[in-house]
Formats: structure tokens, sequence, C-alpha cells
């Protein structure tokens, strides 16, 4: 799995001296128009990222089904963008919401099957139209995304030409999502005017209290769904609870999810926290990728196993105080109320 942590704790803690010594990020109020630039400009790499991962995938797709290219090459494609989604997936707002991205391209959990039904009506177009991002966007969000793709890859069932046209609606989707965030009168230029006159961001600090719930709503979606769901009880597990079973990526998304929140702490929030309190929810947060590597096999495994089981239970734990990480040393130095997360509702 591809780490920014362990790379980010060692630079970071190599200025944390001098910083504290000279006054430094988190010294006095926040500039919360300064964290702004630095959180679009990661938003930026990110939804950027994803963009061109589907582009990317489209074109493997395209390459097994016309020149029977290995399958292999698509399943690659296949998981590097959905591990570049899986940073996106904390940011349940502004243009993903808008689009409703959040159900298209990743539709779990999937408690009554939805996806299956989906697929079952996409194979029953004829070949041609399948093919067609128009005829996958007609149907369900449940067919649209990376769950339906796995299940064309990963089980027995006839993937082409279904996966191309899945993969050239989600390339769409990508596409449009960037544009919304970074093109002209996008999310972007929303939050750059923030103001008493801005219909969503009254002032620079309601967009700063938007990204820090963003983050506490990505361990939320952790703790209390990709590992609570499979976990199950300790006499009742739920092996395929897990997301991305099928595919052995559930620990990988996880994992990438957790890189895009470090991301944002390192890039875009550092400068308005102490370097202590940064390197705190940093080390954090790489002590989590720890507890992945340290399950040692599949989380649909791991849950079943008592031994294993315990490990994931560890994680989750370790996700649950990262949370109170958050809500201690970095909600308070950003000025923010910490006491809603959208995953508690309304």
């Amino acid at each position: 799995m591809p780490r920014l942590l362990p790379a980010l704790c060692l630079i970071l803690a190599a200025t944390t001296t001098v910083a504290q010594e000279g006054g430094g990020p988190g010294s006095g109020a926040p500039d919360h128009e300064a964290l702004r630039e630095r959180a679009l400009a990661v938003l930026d790499r990110q939804f950027g990222a994803f963009r061109d991962a589907t582009v990317t995938l489209e074109a493997a797709a395209i390459d097994h089904c016309d020149n029977d290219a290995p399958k292999e090459e698509v399943r690659t494609a296949f998981r590097d963008a959905w591990l570049a989604w899986a940073p996106l997936d904390s940011y349940q707002f502004g243009p993903i919401e808008r689009n409703a991205a959040a159900l298209s391209v990743n539709f779990w959990p999937d408690k009554k099957n939805f996806v299956g039904r989906a697929l079952q009506g996409l194979l029953s177009h004829p070949a041609e139209a399948q093919r067609l991002a128009e005829t996958v966007e007609l149907g369900s969000a449940a067919g649209q995304g990376f769950p339906a793709l796995e299940r064309l890859l990963y089980e027995d069932m006839p993937e082409c030409p279904a996966i191309v046209g899945i993969t050239a609606y989600m390339t769409q989707v990508a596409g449009r999502l960037y544009g919304d965030w970074f093109g002209p009168e996008g999310w972007a230029e929303l939050a750059l005017a923030a103001g008493p006159d801005n219909p969503v961001y009254r002032s620079p600090e309601e967009f700063t209290k938007t990204l820090y719930t963003a983050l506490d709503f990505g361990l939320v979606r952790i703790s209390d769904q990709r590992l609570a769901r499979p976990l199950g009880t300790y006499d009742h597990p739920f092996p395929t609870r897990a997301e991305a079973w099928r595919s052995d990526l559930t620990a990988d998304l996880i994992d990438a999810q957790l890189d895009g929140i470090a991301l944002m702490i390192s890039d875009g929030f550092a400068g308005d926290i102490k370097p202590r309190d940064r390197d705190k929810v940093l080390q954090g947060l790489q002590l989590a990728q720890q507890r992945i590597d340290r399950i040692g096999g599949p989380i649909a495994e791991a849950v079943a196993d008592p031994q294993t089981r315990l490990r994931v239970e560890a994680l989750q734990n370790r996700i649950s105080d990262l949370r109170t990480t958050l809500a201690q040393e970095v909600g308070p130095a950003l000025g923010v109320d910490t006491g809603f997360s959208p995953a508690d509702g309304d």
C-alpha cells in the first residue's frame, strides 16, 4: 500500500522545534483564508487524481473488450481508480452531494442487493447499448460505479461490454466533479468568495468547519461502517458485508482514505495547528495504518477468526481514538465546534 504518512511525519517533525520557538503555525487565531487556499490545493490534487484514474480505467476496459487485453490490466486500473476515490469519500458535500456521486460512484452499503438487480437490468440490454454511458446513466445508481464493476470483474459474469459503459459513465462523473469544483463558477470559487452575501459560506470560517467535519465524517465511515458492518458480533460476524470483499480491497480503501485525511491535515490545516498537535494527529493516523498491516490478511476473513478479529477491533478502537484526537487538538485550534458530524444525522 502506498503510504504518505511516514514521510510526512519525518518531514514535519524536523520543523517542529523551529516553528514552536518562533511562534509559527497555530500560535494565534487561525488564518481561515490562507487555510482555504491550501485546502483547495489539496482538493484539486485529489479530485484531479480521481478524474485521471477513471480515464485510465475506461481505456483499459475498452482495450480488454475490443482488443482482448488481459483482464488483469482492467483489474489493476480498477484498483487504482477506487483507491483514488477513497479520499473523496469524506467530502460528501458540494459537487459530490449535488451530483449524487457518493451513490453512483460507490453504492455501498448495499443491504438489499440493489447492485445485483441493477446489473441484471444493464445486462438485459443489447450489447451495443451496454457499452454506452447513456445507457448506464439511465439505469439505477447501484449499477453505475465500483461495486457493479467489482462484480463484473471478480464474479462469473460476462464483463464485456458492460464494463465499457460503466467506466465511460464514471469518466464523465469524475470529469464533472472536477469541473464543478474547479471550473468557472465552481465550488472553489464559491468557497473563495465566502462572505455575508455568499449563499453557502457566510464567512471563511464556515468553509474551514465544513472541511473539518468532512474529515471527522471520513473517520466515522471507517469505524461505523467499513469496520463495524463486517465485524457484526463475536458470535455473528458478517464477512461479506465488508466493502470490496470480492476484490480484497477493503483494507486498501481504508488505508487510502486515511492517507487522504493525512494530506489535508499536513498540507491544508497544518499552518493553523500547533506543530506538536499536528504531529500527534499524523502519528495517530500512522498507528492506524500499522494496525491495518497487523491484521495480516483480508478483513472479510479476519472478522470470522477469533485471533485476527481482535486486530480488526483494535483498528476500530484506533480510529475512534483518532476522532477524539481531532476533536481535542485540531477542532479548537481551527475555532471549530466539534459537536456535530454529518454521519450523526440532522
